[in-house]
């Protein structure tokens, strides 16, 4: 009789185990019959498991471990969810929703918070008095739209406190980085200094802080950080960035590509500032990044550039530099320090005059 019942609970178990999560999810358009939703690993960015949408539902099933952050996709539509054990409900409509265990109740909960912030900003903006003057509405819009802003960063935070090192955690700190991506260097590790390990390890949050921890290195005030390209010069040769910094000139350095409209609207900038300042003492070089040779070259004849240029950099610079958008100018001292970073137009014209005049 005892072996009959350890058997019977074992089977239980066995059967629980099978079923330690169902995600049961619902579309709102007969569409998505017949197609596929993708559940994917969002820290290591694989595709773990896909299911078909029939009638307008879909089912997920398995074992879950250790609670982990996770997305589903069905075409344009997508949502990120934490998958534990237990039944969760997901809409996965153009407004998300997610339900039915404690991390998802709580991403639930800053979801709605979240929304109510962007409709109480709109009514915010649709009832401002146009009878003022068009400088007038549009500070008052502008008002309204840092407001929203500002708490829509403070939210995550207060979320983040309450778990600073699980998997919701480490989802919504992925939320607050995706919120404003130019935040400071200083503010990014004020608040992960807020959590543990687990969110710091979580795939997308440890690019990020990659990322800071070579801004924060490569900020003003610090040493230009060094960099060779294989065949960087247009005879193929070798070439470095200390080849031009460091060696007693202030150097403008032009992170730039072909394909990069803003990019060549700052050429006529810094070709202004080459013609009044080249010589013994500021020099300017041009750094293709994320471009193709071909393209490079048929710019530089096309818009008339005469200065220095470094080819084929492709990514090495932009992530030694930390630099997510280009252009991204900085000017470097003659004794190799970064006097400064992001320049352009007449920003960049005024440094330039500050050191040289």
């Amino acid at each position: 009789m005892i072996a009959i019942f350890i058997c019977i609970a074992a089977l239980a178990a066995c059967k629980g185990e099978k079923n330690n999560y169902v995600i049961n999810g619902a579309v709102s358009d007969d569409i998505w019959n017949g197609k596929t939703v993708y559940m994917s690993d969002c820290s290591e960015d694989i595709i773990i498991d896909s299911t078909e949408v029939v009638k307008g539902k879909f089912v997920f099933e398995g074992v879950a471990g250790e609670a982990k952050v996770i997305k589903l996709t069905l075409n344009h539509l997508s949502g990120e969810l934490i998958l534990e054990n237990g039944n969760i409900e997901v809409d996965l409509s153009e407004l998300y929703r997610v339900k039915g265990t404690p991390f998802n109740d709580g991403l639930d909960e800053f979801l709605q918070k979240k929304e109510e912030l962007v409709v109480k900003a709109r009514e915010e903006l649709s009832n401002i008095d146009t009878s003022f003057s068009a400088s007038e509405v549009e500070e008052m819009q502008n008002q309204i739209v840092n407001e929203v802003f500002l708490k829509m960063d403070e939210l995550p935070i207060s979320y983040i406190k309450k778990h600073p090192n699980d998997a919701l955690g480490a989802l919504l700190f992925y939320n607050w980085m995706q919120n404003r991506m130019e935040r400071s260097a200083e503010k990014f590790f004020e608040v992960s200094g807020l959590v543990g390990e687990y969110v710091l390890n979580f795939g997308p949050v440890k690019q990020v802080v990659e990322f800071y921890k070579k801004a924060e290195k490569t900020a003003v005030g610090n040493p230009f950080v060094d960099f060779t390209v294989e065949n960087g010069n247009k005879d193929n040769s070798s070439v470095s960035l200390s080849d031009y910094a460091g060696k007693g000139k202030y150097v403008l350095v032009d992170f730039w590509a072909s394909w990069c409209q803003p990019c060549r609207m700052e050429t006529p900038v810094i070709a202004e500032v080459y013609n009044k300042y080249k010589g013994d003492k500021f020099e300017v070089v041009s750094v293709a990044v994320w471009d193709k040779r071909e393209n490079t070259l048929a710019a530089i004849e096309e818009d008339g550039s005469t200065w220095p240029q470094i080819l084929d950099a492709q990514t090495a610079p932009a992530e030694l530099y930390g630099i997510q958008g280009i252009p991204h100018i900085m000017l470097i001292g003659p004794d190799g320090t970064i006097l400064a970073r992001d320049l352009r137009g007449d920003d960049l014209k005024n440094k330039v005059a500050e050191v040289m005049e």
